[in-house]
């Protein structure tokens, strides 16, 4: 099987702006950088708007094709080491080293391009040495130097301002900065390439910026097999567990489940990984949950579960942009659904609803029951079959589902 490492990171960069977006529900603590308060930045659109930024610099100073690549995959995913607080890893010093770490440890990782987690971790670095990580003038790799302009830049920008109102400002903020957090050879790329109508109105219009980002992205042309996809697929997983403190291995757990099921019912091994990646990343929509809401140790509003209920349709929108992995996609996306129709996001029913995609649902509930909760312990093997039994009677979940899981865990010998 082979998956386009292009598809994966875009889909990977649409999980993080959809973190961006939840993160715009916590409060942000306050700092300026050189004067300007940011803490009110919108960064819907920041990790994609940043990496159009960093290729059009890319591009005039002729950095080679090697290079930009790691910068193009390097951008689109720079703040992956801050998904859970990307406000306050914005705002406030105390976050920024520490964002930066993690998201070089992340990626360290990372198949194919692993360049991208010393890039990652020097994008906070200021050409004066006061940067998180105290490094100076050139001894930050240019693509680290570049995301740090990039960044800011889109930091700067407000989106309910027409760009011709505020090109100045920022043009005048980036100059007065030169030699300071910026090298004086980039500032003069960005004041080149700004000099143009074009630059502004393509940062401007982000809803076209999907398809402005691939008239200046490398190509990107190296796939990746199903082992290195699996390998993605746990990096993400860890971010979406870590999301919610009362879920630290949940998705690693389902993705367990799915996979020895999988076996024991005598799928093809290719097949078994697939289940076990849908496992992996069945709440990458999560992402766009706020923390707040996902951490409630109390009932939910009717307006926070509507809430709630969107993380399996962002699963879905995130999946379909790896066009490769259509059936990991709707596995994953399908496992609220309920046999009778009541489940969500689609109200699915039964004939529609896949064997696969039974599984992982019920892999789901069997995980969430026994899981220890801050408001309950949880449930042991025999009291969780007791509650699912119930909702086989309801026409809730798959009976033969729910009677493989059974089996396979008593063939493994998990007495959990």
């Amino acid at each position: 099987m082979k998956i386009s490492m292009d598809r994966v990171i875009r889909a990977m960069s649409i999980a993080l702006d959809l973190s961006q977006i939840s993160s715009e529900y916590d409060a942000p603590v306050i700092e300026n950088i050189s004067n300007v308060d940011y803490t009110n930045h919108k960064f819907k659109h920041h990790s994609i708007r940043t990496t159009y930024l960093a290729l059009e610099i890319a591009n005039f100073i002729k950095l080679n094709e090697e290079q930009k690549k790691q910068l193009y995959i390097a951008s689109l995913l720079h703040d992956i080491g801050a998904a859970n607080y990307l406000t306050k890893s914005h705002s406030s010093s105390s976050f920024i080293k520490k964002h930066c770490e993690i998201g070089s440890e992340i990626t360290k990782s990372f198949p194919i391009f692993n360049k991208i987690s010393s890039i990652i971790l020097n994008h906070h670095e200021n050409f004066d040495g006061s940067g998180a990580m105290g490094l100076i003038g050139n001894s930050i790799q240019i693509e680290s130097q570049i995301i740090r302009i990039c960044d800011l830049i889109e930091i700067l920008y407000n989106e309910t301002i027409p760009a011709f109102k505020q090109r100045n400002t920022i043009i005048l903020w980036i100059k007065k900065n030169e030699n300071v957090i910026f090298s004086k050879d980039l500032v003069h790329a960005f004041l080149q390439v700004s000099s143009k109508d074009f630059f502004w109105f393509n940062i401007e219009n982000i809803s076209f910026m999907e398809f402005i980002l691939n008239t200046v992205s490398p190509n990107i042309d190296e796939y990746l097999n199903l082992e290195q996809f699996q390998d993605i697929a746990y990096i993400f997983s860890n971010i979406i567990d870590n999301k919610s403190k009362f879920t630290a291995t949940h998705s690693r757990g389902i993705s367990e489940l799915a996979y020895t099921v999988s076996k024991f019912i005598g799928y093809p091994e290719d097949k078994c990984i697939k289940m076990k990646i849908s496992g992996l990343l069945h709440d990458i929509g999560k992402l766009a949950i706020p923390s707040s809401i996902l951490d409630k140790n109390d009932s939910l509003s009717a307006e926070e579960f509507a809430i709630i209920k969107s993380h399996v349709y962002y699963t879905k929108v995130i999946l379909d942009r790896i066009v490769d992995i259509s059936d990991i996609s709707d596995w994953a996306s399908n496992h609220h659904e309920k046999l009778n129709g009541n489940g969500y996001p689609r109200s699915l029913v039964g004939e529609q609803l896949s064997e696969e995609c039974r599984i992982i649902g019920v892999c789901d509930i069997y995980q969430a029951l026994t899981e220890n909760r801050p408001y309950r312990k949880g449930f042991d093997k025999e009291k969780a079959f007791s509650i699912m039994n119930n909702m086989v009677n309801e026409n809730f979940i798959c009976g033969k589902a729910l009677r493989y899981l059974k089996e396979a865990l008593t063939c493994a010998n998990v007495t959990k």
